[in-house]
């Protein structure tokens, strides 16, 4: 799970564009389950299928909780303000 991780966080600097769209996350979440199913198939051969498990259900809770929380995480306009998010109102 570590693996999936690490490759969300260098695609985040890689490619920025792959987390815009729907479309982008599910490749890079893709990306992210290939590669952590990969690596735990290395440290413990044999258990492919539980490995995949693990890493996609880990790899869709990141994508729901990026999904979910970044909304919230993002700023508002303040009541009245005639900018946009992210711009000040003009004084």
């Amino acid at each position: 799970m570590i693996t999936a991780t690490v490759t969300l966080i260098v695609l985040v600097f890689v490619a920025l564009g792959l987390f815009t769209s729907l479309a982008g996350l599910v490749i890079a979440g893709m990306i992210a389950i290939v590669v952590g199913t990969g690596a735990g198939d290395l440290v413990e051969p044999g258990r492919l299928g539980r490995h995949a498990a693990a890493v996609a259900g880990y790899v869709a809770i990141l994508l729901l909780a990026y999904l979910l929380l970044g909304p919230m995480v993002a700023r508002n306009a303040a009541p009245g303000a005639h900018g946009a998010p992210g711009v000040m109102p003009p004084r």
